[in-house]
């Protein structure tokens, strides 16, 4: 019953979700996923979607219960005029609390079944589809809390008739009555009670939404079976169905000019050919490891193997998975385009799309593509003014919905959150399902990550997902790890014990060639390497002298001296310090001709910055008006986020895989004539190296980066394999697997000097390695159980609901979360407003005694800053809070995210440490005795 008196039998509400559930499963669930729940009846779809509609029915039979009675006065007398008692009051059931109706039902179905002639293992497997449907499954504890404990909880008598006739009526009208008997012996995989108890809530979710299923204001209606209403429903809501390619174009060469815009004559590179012949080939879905070199078009081989994969083994979608916010940002057009590419062949495509990461709604394209609660085709002035073969559905968007839209580009945070102990990981569970998953950048993530990674893929295993992981530096551990994990969930069966697999060759370590797929297929795994594409960038390699952290005099004579004709140069520091202080002698002598890119710029700033790059130094068809001479001065973000092309490379001493990653910048395009053409000086590829002194015995590193980002021994293991290539040069790609494996291989590669330091580095990073993984465990979710297993305790000591934010992601991510807050600008007199350059030149004055309009909360959103980690603490975080205006919570884009105040001059104070923010540079925090 509702604040106005409407209400609803509870019989029509269970009929209302069992005839939900039906639809959702004949029209929206993916091909592939209807297939895995049969797999459960032996390929029985017809008692797989039996099984789902009557447990979608008897989902709220632990409504029928004192319990939940009595929570409503006018409905707990109606009861009791019918012959249902119940005490008086709520505060004569004082255990009520322990009975939620979710638990309730979970007993109530297992005892009903357990008279019908089950075992209470098998029954189990049932209950707690029902006990799971608000978000969390029973754990061993709370299920204690059973009829025979809280009989006056559960109900008696009348009570008990009822609930034996309501599922006495959902067996009958769901035609589970016919199965009961055969089904006591099924042995339920845990894969099938996540993903039911999933599609469970989504259909209570949909049923329960009172403008698609307006409640009753009359007396107790007749029994009477109305399955146009829950159609009409659905039909409001205009759910996509799943994505169903086809007419994929039998010819590689054909399937990559239709949906890449390539010209007629152009032909795909060896290992796109390679990707997609696997992928034709397979005989099941696995994991297939693309490693090839940056620039190679794994990203376009991933998208037509997923466009393959999808059409063979029924994936309603694709999930792709990025390392950062600013390459998923990117990647969001890159796959629009693909999509678009598809419709104008011919594909069916429209279906809902989404950007899962925190900062989705200052991507232009992504919201010219939402387009209020329904599903059509967008249009976005952004992207060229064109119409889109997909949209964004306004229902499926949220944290918790948006990974059941049928495509998904975002941060691998949300693949990482499908190993999180928290609350409705059914329904992330469920969206995957039925994606073919790609994992771009798939070295990029550390010890803490990767425990998440290796769990999320054994249950993508389990669930016969395609994954397509790229790479262009991967470790061969790495790779034998991701195939390990996979196999690991596709060895449980659907009934029986797991089937035994033989070991990974050993065939797979080491160098394997380059470029090369590798890729899972049931059992087996296996390997092809390919022909390189001909593509090739000899890069002079060389130290640069003047000690780890007093370099700058050589830095700005290189320059100087290299530049002296034109062309653009990229130093990459490993700390934003060092980037800034990189910056400003920099511009001292390059007046006007130096740029920043670091992660503690304001949002609006950060994408002004980036498109600017591009527009700049991206490839010859965006990069029309190259700058004659040009410095760029950056962090890490320019190793994955940005398709940008340099002359001259500067960079920190990084793990072997990411000073790869940066010379992956260095001649990326080709440069012809006039003005886009290399100057003599720089038409040589050249990298130097910094931030390490090889002039002792032992290597010295730049402090924050060998103790707090990447550690001593991967600085160790990098310098040994750069050692012998100093003076000389690097060959991309050729070289690329050589320096990689070694580096994080277990062959002794140091000089003889180094080897004690080396072994204590070692030691530590293992040390540290083991605490990161033993530290991720505490909240992941365990590996499939054996069927015949109820996911009791799945996500107990859940972490609650995730979400996108800086917290979200500490919970996948090691190390603290980093605060973020939204910067104002404070005059003379004490009034806000938003940063001058952020507003067209107009004086946007900022409210503080009231919540601003919607439209100026958009704007103050872009002026979100993530604060470095000397602010993520608890003093930092009081003193923001202390600033921000109350009236600010009751804004919807701005109630979670405190103030930081700024001068007119940018500077400010913050936990004692003064700080400057100006458009340039970003945000510079000084020490007490830097000048502010």
């Amino acid at each position: 019953m509702n604040a106005e008196g409407e209400w609803l039998p509870l019989w029509r509400h269970m009929d209302d979700a069992a005839s939900m559930a039906g639809l959702l499963f004949d029209r929206w669930l993916a091909p592939s996923v209807v297939r895995r729940l049969a797999a459960e009846f032996g390929g029985s779809v017809e008692e797989a979607r039996t099984a789902v509609v009557f447990l979608a029915g008897a989902h709220d039979i632990g409504k029928a219960t004192p319990a939940f009675a009595i929570q409503h006065d006018t409905l707990a007398q109606r009861m009791r005029d019918r012959g249902l008692y119940s005490p008086p009051s709520k505060r004569d059931l004082v255990d009520r609390r322990l009975v939620h109706h979710s638990l309730a039902g979970h007993h109530i179905l297992i005892e009903w079944l357990t008279a019908n002639g089950w075992s209470r293992g098998r029954a189990r497997c049932w209950g707690v589809v029902l006990g799971g449907h608000h978000g969390a499954p029973p754990d061993p504890v709370t299920e204690m809390n059973s009829p025979e404990f809280y009989e006056e909880c559960y109900g008696t008598h009348t009570w008990r008739d009822v609930q034996t006739e309501l599922l006495e009526r959902v067996a009958a009208t769901t035609g589970a009555a016919r199965f009961l008997q055969r089904w006591q012996n099924v042995m339920l995989s845990a894969g099938f009670q996540v993903l039911v108890t999933g599609l469970v809530i989504v259909a209570d979710w949909i049923v329960s939404n009172e403008e698609l299923l307006p409640y009753l204001r009359d007396d107790l209606p007749e029994v009477i079976d109305d399955p146009q209403r829950v159609a009409r429903a659905l039909g409001r809501l205009r759910l996509p169905e799943p994505w169903r390619p086809g007419g994929v174009p039998e010819q590689v060469g054909e399937l990559f000019r239709t949906r890449f815009a390539l010209p007629k004559e152009a032909q795909p590179r060896p290992v796109q050919h390679a990707a997609c012949e696997v992928a034709k080939n397979a005989a099941e879905p696995g994991l297939m490891i693309v490693e090839a070199p940056m620039g190679e078009g794994k990203t376009e081989a991933a998208l037509a193997a997923s466009e393959i994969m999808a059409a063979k083994w029924g994936a309603g979608g694709v999930f792709v998975a990025l390392p950062t916010q600013a390459t998923s940002d990117a990647m969001f057009a890159r796959v629009v385009d693909w999509l678009d590419a598809l419709g104008d062949d011919g594909q069916q495509v429209a279906g809902a799309i989404t950007l899962g990461h925190g900062k989705a709604r200052f991507n232009r394209l992504f919201q010219g593509l939402v387009r209020g609660s329904r599903i059509e085709v967008g249009r976005d002035d952004a992207h060229g003014g064109r119409r889109h073969a997909v949209a964004v559905h306004s229902w499926l968007s949220g944290r918790k919905k948006a990974s059941l839209a049928n495509f998904m580009v975002g941060t691998v945070d949300q693949l990482l959150f499908a190993g999180l102990k928290s609350r409705h990981l059914m329904l992330r569970h469920l969206g995957l399902a039925g994606k073919v998953v790609v994992l771009d950048e798939v070295h990029a993530y550390d010890a803490y990550m990767n425990s998440y990674l290796t769990r999320v893929l054994t249950w993508l295993g389990a669930y016969r997902v395609p994954v397509v992981a790229l790479s262009a530096t991967l470790p061969s551990d790495r790779r034998r790890a991701l195939l390990e994990a996979y196999r690991e969930g596709h060895r449980f069966g659907v009934e029986g014990k797991p089937v035994e697999f033989p070991d990974i060759p050993s065939t797979l370590n080491g160098d394997i060639g380059y470029p090369v797929v590798s890729w899972s297929e049931g059992a087996e795994v296996r390997t092809r390497a390919v022909e390189p594409s001909g593509r090739r960038t000899d890069v002079a390699l060389e130290i640069l002298d003047g000690g780890v952290d007093d370099d700058l005099d050589a830095v700005v004579a290189l320059l100087r001296d290299t530049l002296a004709d034109g062309g653009c140069a990229a130093v990459v520091r490993n700390t934003v310090r060092r980037v800034l202080a990189t910056a400003r002698r920099l511009e001292e002598q390059f007046p006007g001709e130096v740029t920043v890119a670091h992660s503690q710029f304001l949002i609006a700033d950060r994408m002004r910055s980036d498109g600017a790059l591009l527009d700049r130094f991206g490839s010859p068809s965006r990069a029309t008006r190259r700058p004659g001479r040009h410095i760029v001065v950056a962090s890490q973000v320019i190793e994955q986020s940005l398709d940008v092309d340099f002359d001259l490379l500067i960079t920190d001493l990084a793990p072997i895989d990411l000073v790869l990653q940066r010379m992956g910048r260095l001649h990326r395009h080709q440069r012809g004539e006039g003005q886009n053409k290399r100057p003599k000086p720089v038409r040589q590829a050249r990298a130097l190296v910094t931030g390490v002194d090889l002039s002792g015995e032992v290597p010295e590193f730049e402090l924050a980066a060998a103790r707090h980002i990447y550690g001593e021994h991967a600085l160790l293991r990098s310098a040994a394999v750069l050692l012998p290539r100093l003076g000389g040069q690097i060959a991309l790609p050729g070289d690329i697997p050589t320096l990689v494996q070694r580096a994080y291989g277990a062959e002794r590669i140091e000089p003889e000097a180094w080897r004690d330091a080396s072994a204590e580095a070692l030691a530590r990073s293992q040390e540290k390695t083991r605490a990161r993984e033993d530290k991720a465990g505490n909240f992941q979710i365990a590996e499939p159980s054996k069927p015949g297993k109820a996911i009791v305790g799945w996500v107990s000591a859940d972490v609650g609901d995730t979400d996108d934010e800086g917290q979200g992601q500490g919970q996948v991510r090691d190390g603290a979360p980093t605060l973020e807050a939204i910067v104002v600008c404070e005059d003379d007199a004490g009034r806000w407003r938003v940063p001058e350059w952020l507003s067209d030149g107009a004086e946007l004055r900022v409210p503080r005694e009231e919540t601003p309009s919607e439209e100026l909360a958009q704007v103050l959103a872009a002026c979100g800053l993530r604060l470095p980690l000397e602010f993520s603490n608890a003093d930092a975080e009081e003193e923001l809070w202390a600033a921000t205006p109350p009236e600010w919570e009751y804004s919807p884009s701005l109630y979670r995210t405190p103030v930081l105040v700024i001068d007119e001059n940018g500077r400010g104070e913050l936990a004692g440490r003064r700080f400057r923010y100006t458009p340039t540079l970003g945000l510079e925090v000084f020490s007490t005795t830097d000048d502010a």
